[in-house]
């Protein structure tokens, strides 16, 4: 199988990783740009394309991840087995106008190219399916990410852990984690963090991540917020948290969610795309770009621990039963082995 990501890193890097382990083919990735903006996918695009396009040729399926990435591979979907992964829709969903038009063109053409389109949440699905025919809605298919549940967090790690980022032990940590861009919403985290401490909840949060908002959180350092940089100690991380902040406008179903769900963190999440479908009741949504309700609920879980327990073992309990790494390899299998049979039988 032939990956083709957008760029190195992100979501799509993670999602071929668990694949690749334990799987039943083979696979080779490759990536259409060095960078994330626009500016870096032009300059590499001419670059990576031959190298892209022989390895199409070769490969028995192409498997294609995120709207973007997808556009611009259009050509490789069509005469052979393939398989896209929407991974967000972050391309259509930031799209307005003209521009918007062309992304819903070349979406619409890709799904009447690919065998299957892999979509990771329902709202994605039912978002895309909006927009294309009846024949292409058909290949339309849900397989929500997954990933092997972790065990419990350590005692003993979570309290070195805990040592090494000076939280006291009365402290409520929270963690922010991920690219600190306007479409994460870093700064409402930040600030709803602050009113938390001023109406006494004693909560800290954590930020770890880098991004054009970072010069931004790190002005607002202080007994409330604790800018960490990027970190790749993640489930360090996660070790010393007590709940996970992710008020994102927009996401696909994140395997940062996951992964904190799994080591029993509560999930403060919005009602943007995405994050409420994983964490459902076992955690708490709030309106997108409402500061006040995030920091409500901020304040009523850092004074109330039964509910942190209560909702953080409700959390792991739901990834193990319906977010699990089986569940999403036996999913991504079954379209490819769809895939390939579809071909063969049109030969």
């Amino acid at each position: 199988m032939l990956h083709v990501l957008p760029h190195r890193g992100g979501g799509g890097e993670t999602y071929v990783d668990l694949l690749e382990g334990g799987s039943s083919f083979g696979h080779e990735r490759l990536t259409l740009s060095a960078g994330r903006t626009p500016a870096q996918a032009l300059a590499s695009l001419p670059a990576s394309w031959p190298a892209v396009a022989r390895a199409a040729r070769r490969a028995d399926l192409v498997h294609v991840h995120g709207d973007t990435a997808t556009l611009l591979a259009l050509p490789l979907l069509w005469g052979r087995p393939s398989v896209v992964t929407t991974h967000g829709l972050h391309l259509l969903r930031r799209a307005r106008g003209p521009v918007r038009a062309g992304v819903v063109q070349g979406l619409r053409a890709a799904a009447g190219a690919a065998d299957r389109v892999l979509c990771t949440s329902h709202a994605e699905r039912d978002e895309l399916a909006d927009l294309l025919r009846a024949p292409a809605r058909r290949r339309l298919l849900v397989v929500h990410n997954g990933i092997a549940l972790p065990p419990p967090v350590d005692p003993g790690e979570r309290s070195a852990a805990r040592a090494e980022l000076g939280l006291a032990g009365e402290e409520v940590a929270a963690l922010f984690l991920g690219e600190l861009h306007e479409r994460k919403a870093p700064l409402d985290a930040v600030a709803a963090a602050q009113a938390a401490r001023a109406r006494g909840a004693p909560l800290v949060l954590l930020v770890a991540g880098d991004g054009p908002q970072a010069a931004a959180v790190s002005e607002q350092a202080g007994p409330a917020v604790r800018p960490l940089g990027f970190r790749r100690d993640v489930e360090y991380l996660l070790a010393a948290a007590d709940l996970m902040v992710m008020p994102s406008a927009r996401e696909g179903l994140s395997f940062a969610v996951l992964e904190a769900m799994g080591r029993g963190l509560v999930m403060v999440v919005s009602d943007g795309p995405g994050n409420p479908e994983a964490v459902g009741d076992a955690g708490v949504v709030v309106p997108v770009g409402d500061r006040a309700a995030l920091a409500t609920a901020l304040t009523r879980l850092a004074l109330d621990g039964e509910e942190r327990r209560r909702l953080g073992a409700a959390a792991r309990d739901r990834v193990a039963m319906r977010f699990t790494l089986e569940a999403l390899r036996e999913g991504v299998e079954t379209a490819y082995r769809a895939a390939l049979g579809r071909f063969r039988s049109q030969r």
